[in-house]
């Protein structure tokens, strides 16, 4: 039997991701140890056609991400136009089918996709079907019906390309590519199948030659005369030659940098089953463009395996995938509803996460669980909203996210989100009660943190207020006062101006004959509770007229 044991978050996903495939393969191939938690045994003879299995579980999970499934999910729609005989072919399904068509030459002349014809039995021109395939263009003043019997030409080329896709051998090897270079390469490269001098053409047995076959090797010989140790577990190794250099943002190359190790001499080695274990990474990690995200709760391997695969399902099953969906996933797994004692029992854990080709980490604590917890509601009703700077959009639920992983309060964005609503409202896709929804979320926060203990209840009051001094202009007709108005108010919040803010205020309700709500005066207490106060006030004066309409609509949107 190989027993592992759980240890830092790299090693714990490469476990997770073993895990993952072994089970994937088959549910009963692994034992988690009941007298350790942070253990897992299973038999040497689960690494038999390991190479297999491994590519089997990439393809399978992620197989409606990748460019195979998109040339080949095309079918089905080809076959809707035939059995209506192109009835409904319109100009917009003409123009899809050209993107489609874009994309298939693309996908047909690629280099991993030209590399993999060549190792399937199935024999197909692809690259001269490539050059056949053309995009069927709608000239000025013609008629689409006089393009139909091109359309139909084209589609049965398509046909025959999607055919030769859906041959067993085409997935095992096409799919294998795109794997390799969309989800495998985020956490290694440089050795076996990513490595662009290798020998070996065939994929599978490249990997199962440098892995599993190396790790099976090492486990049936007897390492009683071994001088080294592996860093990693401390068993018995031959040599120091297999190092961590492969590995992504982790490793590093001891021969050209031999400064990186005491007195220039190298003790970082790992033995072959640590290798195998680090090759599974990717499959510990969920990755979606590039990003990946892996929560190293390591109270137990039943427990972390369990969370993993929570978040890869929640990630994966949206056919709208992003950053929303990845940290919302996340949420989602920590705090599992089926279990309610799970939430409550849960330690502070570890998120990593992978972005621009590095990793980066955050401890989640109970008091921001809880946050999370608590603002369930509110978190929903901002997933769709976002704005625009320069030309790149930006998700408000993912900015929001990462500032309570970093343990950072939100006053920073809400300032930004009105100062936009008020300068730049045709580049923002939010409504002022989103904004609003922000500032219950950090309330929420800055109760956990214990900076506060107002009830959310008092936002109401606090826009409200907003609202009817917006009123009070109206009926001076003086509307147009009040966006500078806005604007000296988010002044003196920005620089903490508590002065400035009350003197501004007080010149509005004299100029209303208004009296000035007695909750002001909380505006001196401390300078979390006048950000606070002084927010939820202006989102109320900018749109108050949502917050009476809408405060009590859940399903609040954009």
């Amino acid at each position: 039997m190989i027993k592992l044991s759980l240890g830092d978050w790299l090693y714990n996903a490469g476990v997770v991701g073993l895990v993952n495939i072994l089970e994937h393969a088959n549910k009963n191939s692994v034992t988690y140890d009941d007298d350790n938690a942070r253990a897992v045994s299973f038999s040497i003879n689960e690494l038999e056609n390991f190479d297999k299995k491994f590519f089997n579980y990439f393809i399978d999970t992620y197989e409606h991400t990748l460019a195979w499934s998109k040339v080949v999910s095309y079918k089905n729609q080809i076959e809707q136009f035939e059995r209506e005989n192109y009835t409904n072919f319109n100009e917009q399904s003409l123009k899809i089918f050209n993107v489609y068509i874009d994309d298939l030459k693309k996908y047909l002349k690629s280099h991993s996709h030209v590399s993999a014809y060549k190792l399937i039995d199935f024999k197909f021109p692809a690259l001269d079907k490539e050059k056949e395939i053309k995009k069927v263009i709608l000239k000025k003043n013609e008629k689409l019906e006089n393009k139909i019997d091109e359309v139909k030409e084209m589609a049965n080329k398509i046909k025959e390309v999607i055919s030769f896709y859906s041959q067993p051998d085409s997935k095992k090897y096409i799919a294998g590519k795109n794997v390799i270079y969309t989800i495998i390469k985020n956490a290694w490269n440089g050795v076996s199948i990513l490595n662009p001098q290798t020998k070996e053409d065939d994929i599978y047995k490249d990997y199962n030659n440098y892995f599993p076959e190396d790790a099976i090797n090492y486990l049936l010989t007897d390492r009683k005369k071994s001088k080294f140790n592996c860093f990693v577990c401390d068993n018995k190794i031959d040599n120091l030659n297999t190092e961590m250099g492969f590995l992504n943002a982790t490793g590093f190359d001891t021969s050209r940098k031999p400064s990186h190790v005491w007195n220039y001499d190298n003790d970082i080695a790992i033995c072959p089953v640590c290798k195998l274990v680090y090759s599974c990474v990717p499959a510990g990690f969920t990755y979606v463009y590039n990003r990946g995200i892996f929560v190293n709760d390591n109270t137990s391997v039943e427990r972390i395996v369990n969370i993993s695969n929570k978040i890869k399902f929640e990630v994966l099953k949206s056919d709208n995938m992003n950053a929303n969906t990845t940290y919302k996933s996340i949420i989602t797994a920590i705090q599992e509803k089926e279990n309610e004692s799970f939430k409550y029992e849960l330690a502070d854990i570890q998120v990593v996460r992978y972005e621009d080709e590095s990793y980066r980490f955050n401890i989640l604590s109970k008091q921001i669980l809880k946050v999370f917890r608590e603002s369930e509601k509110e978190l929903n009703r901002i997933i769709k909203a976002s704005y625009k700077e320069a030309d790149i959009y930006f998700q408000i639920y993912e900015n929001l996210v990462k500032k309570l992983f970093n343990n950072e309060n939100l006053f920073l964005l809400i300032h930004k989100l009105l100062i936009y609503k008020l300068s730049k409202p045709e580049n923002v896709f939010y409504s002022v009660g989103n904004i609003k929804d922000v500032i219950l979320v950090n309330l929420n926060y800055l109760k956990g943190v214990g900076y506060m203990d107002k009830e959310k209840d008092v936002l109401k009051s606090y826009s409200g207020a907003g609202y009817y001094l917006r009123e009070a202009y109206k009926k001076k007709s003086s509307e147009n006062k009040l966006d500078g108005i806005s604007y000296k108010l988010l002044n003196a919040l920005k620089t903490n101006n508590q002065g400035m803010f009350m003197d501004t205020l007080l010149n509005c309700y004299l100029y209303t004959d208004k009296q000035v709500p007695s909750f002001f005066t909380d505006c001196l207490k401390g300078k979390e509770l006048f950000k606070t106060i002084g927010y939820a006030f202006v989102s109320g004066l900018i749109d108050g007229e949502e917050y009476v309409k809408k405060d009590n609509n859940e399903s609040r949107e954009v």
